[in-house]
């Protein structure tokens, strides 16, 4: 099971980077898609150039951040959760779930159509990934525990 999630955690982390460059080289386009939901007119309605110039910018940026977190991210993947090491499975648990789950959420809120999409497929194979080795990251305090309860139901 474990392999299998690697692979799968792979593939989410090749498609979140690629949402990634995406954000980066084409700002306006990943930027549409909430403008409207939010404001009901098209993007290219902006009068302001510079208005418009800081929305990209800081699209842009926001994507380098994220894609910075999606290297970071392939590090935890090889250097800890391939090993079953627990650390990595929470540390995918709380960063992917804070990064796939609340980024559903705020476009869910903010009815960006295209970005739900997007967001949703990530989230869904990011759950997959994450929950499918679960057992063989705590298969140890499962056992642990159980043989604590029949040592003290012995006794």
């Amino acid at each position: 099971m474990l392999k299998i999630a690697v692979v799968i955690l792979i593939v989410v982390h090749v498609y979140a980077g690629l949402y990634c460059l995406t954000t980066i080289v084409a700002p306006k386009v990943m930027l549409e898609s909430t403008f409207k939901a939010v404001t009901g007119e098209a993007l290219d309605t902006v009068q302001d150039a510079d208005h418009l110039k800081v929305m990209t910018n800081r699209n842009r940026k926001t994507g380098f951040y994220a894609l910075i977190s999606v290297i970071f991210s392939f590090f935890v993947l090889f250097t800890g959760f391939q090993k079953a090491e627990k650390w990595a499975w929470w540390c995918f648990l709380v960063g992917g779930g804070i990064a796939w789950l609340g980024g559903l959420i705020d476009y869910i809120v903010l009815g960006s159509n295209m970005h739900i999409v997007l967001q949703a497929i990530g989230t869904a194979a990011f759950l997959v990934g994450i929950l499918l080795p679960v057992k063989v990251f705590f298969a140890k305090e499962v056992a642990e525990a159980r043989e604590e309860t029949r040592e003290t139901e012995e006794a």
